[in-house]
């Protein structure tokens, strides 16, 4: 019989607020055997990934560095060598025969994230573990949801626990001699879905070239044999985004951020 074997994990997303987490709990409890583990999307600003980079050398988190591949595989990649140019979420779309996800069906999180960490954990022969993730004590919609993860793995919310809010957070990092290089709408996911049409059209503005590889996308689900399966965003596609921001026709009425786990903050 297989003997049982226990981790302890913390999911750093690669924001300011899973990083004072990971920060704090490594401090409070020296002894404890974490693993640090940050999933790359591909499609993380490129900010995100030397903030991530900087934590660890600086706090000696030893993070452990994951990839979706295709296939429902992974990868253990490093700083120097986690893709830049969309691979994991490239090879996701591309095993779903083009299918995109989108606020209704948000695969990529699942796969990009939890499913990959969970291959990870498993062949290194974890049968079950806690998972510490950073949500804070002021998301109450986030932590009030119902917990859906298997019964192997017991998810925990310290900064819940802590009663932190997002004022704690950057009172914290303005104390700090380094911090992460992103600011609002910007994210770790550069133009992720999720977030609201008038902040896409504020990052259209200043960064077009962020929207081609989305705009790819939307545009190469018509090369399969299956009809198309829309794009990321109901009822707009990001081309449109992109041609609004470069017109002189009126602004979109914001609509709420849906909750993701791209959080900057």
């Amino acid at each position: 019989m297989k003997a049982e074997k226990h981790g302890e994990i913390i999911s750093f997303s690669g924001g300011r607020t899973s990083a004072y987490m990971t920060k704090r709990l490594i401090d409070e409890n020296p002894k404890e055997n974490y693993l640090v583990i940050f999933c790359n999307t591909g499609k993380e600003a490129p900010e995100t990934l030397d903030f991530v980079n900087k934590c660890d050398k600086r706090w000696k988190l030893g993070v452990i560095w994951l990839e979706y591949r295709k296939g429902n595989k992974y990868e253990v990649v490093n700083y120097k060598s986690a893709s830049r140019d969309g691979r994991p979420f490239d090879e996701l779309i591309e095993n779903h025969k083009g299918f995109l996800p989108n606020t209704i069906r948000r695969f990529c999180t699942v796969s990009l994230k939890i499913d990959t960490l969970r291959r990870y954990l498993k062949d290194q022969g974890f049968t079950s573990w806690s998972s510490y993730v950073g949500i804070r004590y002021d998301e109450p919609r986030r932590w009030n949801k119902a917990d859906i993860s298997p019964n192997y793995v017991d998810v925990i919310h310290p900064l819940v626990t802590w009663r932190i809010t997002k004022q704690n957070v950057l009172d914290f990092w303005a104390a700090q001699d380094f911090d992460l290089k992103l600011k609002e709408p910007y994210g770790n996911c550069d133009c992720c879905f999720l977030k609201s049409k008038s902040k896409l059209l504020t990052i259209a503005k200043e960064r077009p070239d962020l929207l081609e590889w989305w705009i790819k996308h939307e545009q190469n689900t018509e090369k399969y044999q299956n009809k198309s399966s829309g794009g990321f965003k109901q009822n707009i596609t990001y081309k449109q985004i992109l041609e609004i921001s470069s017109s002189q026709i009126g602004l979109f009425d914001d609509e709420p951020n849906f909750e993701c786990f791209c959080n900057i903050d």
